[in-house]
């Protein structure tokens, strides 16, 4: 099966951001802190730098299959029964992908902003309108963004520009004081969030001319790699690395500090509300196209028919996963970076190589 419609390079590339700033900015600069301490900009930089070879990686199997999704080139290279077993693993991975999303989401409302509301409560609301945005489609997704993306720039400019007399440069000095095993280790959890531009693969068959999907993926990843950057080095600069490293919703609190007098103050209510919309954008997309790959793997013809069950799914899920945020954070520090090396990386590269030794490839659709 396919989706009806396309996107244009841009809109794809925006997707990308959206699939991983919203939970990559709030948790990522915090947990980087702990593991880099002041150098934890540049462990942005290294896993940006790793994160390109992923973007190679759904560059040249997109060459090699110009039409098609993930779902479906894994049973082109490897065949009608190991095809299908592996595309599952992707579904899979991506069904438990959305639903970390998911509780993060409900933790980060009941633990900053609303501690008497239960975080079921959250999950339920965000899914129900992800489960509707997911029936309309691909296109429907991307023309969310173009509203959203302009709020998410220019407040995270103001935040930046406003947060400058609190900055002290001396937080982030001396550079790779202890090495270049902390940068590693930082870039290794970095890794877990910046890999997920792998989900292009999953939709990139949609993207309007096939030739721009390269154009698409790099300056996708260099925008994510340029904001993570800006909050990270933002959040050292202000709160130095020590108290950053306590802080469990860093850029959260990078936007408390902003004040302009009596004029611009509590700008974390905008932060609130921007993120709130970024995160539906990701939860939208991952239900999408964990629909769309089971629907693939599963034979049917349409793939709408599975969302409501799988953002219901989804809820139950997320809410078994973890019991607080504790363990959400230590997740991301210990789990989550060898898991999404395994199925961001590994897989896809096997699936190249298998590819090229085959000599698999198509011209269509």
């Amino acid at each position: 099966m396919r989706e009806e419609g396309y996107i244009s390079p841009r809109q794809a590339a925006v997707l990308l951001w959206f699939a991983v700033l919203p939970t990559a900015i709030l948790f990522l600069p915090a947990l980087l802190a702990l593991r880099s301490r002041q150098d934890a900009w540049l462990a942005v930089v290294v896993a940006s730098v790793a994160a390109s070879v992923v973007a190679l990686v759904v560059y040249l199997l997109a060459q090699r299959f110009p039409h098609y999704t993930l779902f479906q080139y894994c049973e082109l290279i490897l065949g009608p029964v190991i095809g299908k077993m592996m595309a599952f693993i992707f579904v899979l991975a991506f069904f438990l992908l959305d639903a970390v999303v998911i509780r993060e989401f409900s933790e980060f409302l009941v633990t900053a902003v609303m501690p008497e509301t239960p975080a079921l409560f959250f999950s339920l609301s965000i899914v129900a309108v992800a489960v509707y945005a997911a029936r309309n489609g691909l296109e429907v997704i991307a023309r969310c963004t173009e509203f959203i993306l302009p709020l998410m720039v220019t407040f995270v400019a103001i935040v930046i520009l406003f947060a400058t007399p609190e900055m002290m440069p001396r937080n982030i000095l001396p550079i790779m004081e202890n090495g270049l095993r902390p940068v590693l280790g930082g870039a290794l959890v970095a890794w877990s969030f910046l890999g997920q531009i792998f989900i292009l693969a999953t939709y990139g068959a949609f993207v309007n001319p096939p030739r721009a999907l390269g154009t698409s993926l790099f300056s996708g990843l260099l925008g994510i790699a340029f904001f993570l950057s800006l909050a990270t080095m933002g959040t050292i600069l202000v709160f130095g690395s020590s108290q950053a490293a306590r802080l469990t919703f860093a850029a959260y609190n990078l936007a408390r500090v902003v004040a302009l007098g009596q004029f611009l103050e509590r700008i974390e209510v905008l932060f609130l509300a921007i993120w709130v919309g970024g995160v539906f954008i990701k939860i939208t997309l991952n239900l999408y196209v964990v629909a769309l790959g089971l629907a693939t793997v599963t034979g049917l013809k349409e793939y709408r028919s599975l969302v409501a069950s799988l953002g219901a799914l989804n809820v139950a899920v997320s809410n078994l996963l973890y019991r607080n945020i504790t363990e959400i954070r230590q997740d991301l520090l210990l789990l989550e970076p060898g898991w999404t090396l395994t199925w961001q990386l590994i897989l896809p590269l096997f699936l190249l190589i298998m590819a090229w030794l085959r000599g698999k490839r198509r011209t269509g659709a």
